[in-house]
Order: structure tokens, then sequence, then C-alpha cells
């Protein structure tokens, strides 16, 4: 069966809910909140960094950029506020635009693994 672009980000979204759920992710303590950098993060075929700066208006913007994508890899950031999509999640090897991550937001980069029964890793949330 073919799908539309609209099919594959709504397949996406349920697999985030399920596979989030599955694991436990939620928003995160503040001990566990990232600051400004980089982190990598990965599965075995898929990766990629999570960046986050400070922006001229004093607030946080993240944006993920994959490493590492043999074809079967999704990449996103992840609003955990909303328990959806910021940006993704897309197949694309190109870094995403940043996204707003200032007070009252708690996101996370994170990608798929679809050819590792849809693995998910994620860097920190913040």
């Amino acid at each position: 069966m073919r799908f539309t672009r609209t099919r594959k980000r709504a397949a996406a979204a349920v697999i985030a809910a399920v596979a989030m759920a599955g694991i436990g992710v939620g928003t995160a303590s503040s001990a566990q909140a990232a600051s400004e950098g980089t982190y990598s993060f990965g599965t075995g075929g898929c990766s990629a960094l999570e960046i986050i700066q400070l922006g001229g208006d004093g607030h946080d913007y993240m944006a993920i950029d994959p490493t590492a994508n043999p074809g079967h890899c999704l990449f996103g950031v992840f609003n955990l506020n909303t328990w959806s999509w910021a940006y993704g999640a897309t197949s694309s090897g190109a870094e995403s635009p940043y996204i707003y991550d200032g007070p009252g937001q708690s996101l996370k980069a994170c990608l798929i693994d679809t050819a590792n029964n849809n693995t998910w890793a994620c860097g920190p949330a913040n």
C-alpha cells in the first residue's frame, strides 16, 4: 500500500506515542534537563546530534542533525508538552530548523530506527 506524506506522519505519530509510552518517556525533571550544548545519541544504524543553542532573545532553541542514516531512520524534535512532533519525523538527512525551546517548553531530539523494530533513541529533554 502506498502511503501519502500525511499518512506517513500520522503513522510516525502513532509509533511515537506507543513507543514513548512503552519506555516511560515523560517530561524531564530539572536534574535530567539539558543545557546548551551538543548531545550525541543513536541506535545500531541511526545516529544524530541534539543541538541546543541560546538565541538572541535569551531563550533556548533546539535542532536535530542526523549523522548516520542508512535509509531506514526517521528524525525529529518531539514536544513532551503536547506529545507531538514539533518537527518531523522525517527521513531527511539534513539538519532541522531550530525550534523554540524557551520557558514552558520541553523538547527532545529523537530518532526512530524502522529497521530495528522501530527502536527509539533520544537526546536529553530540555
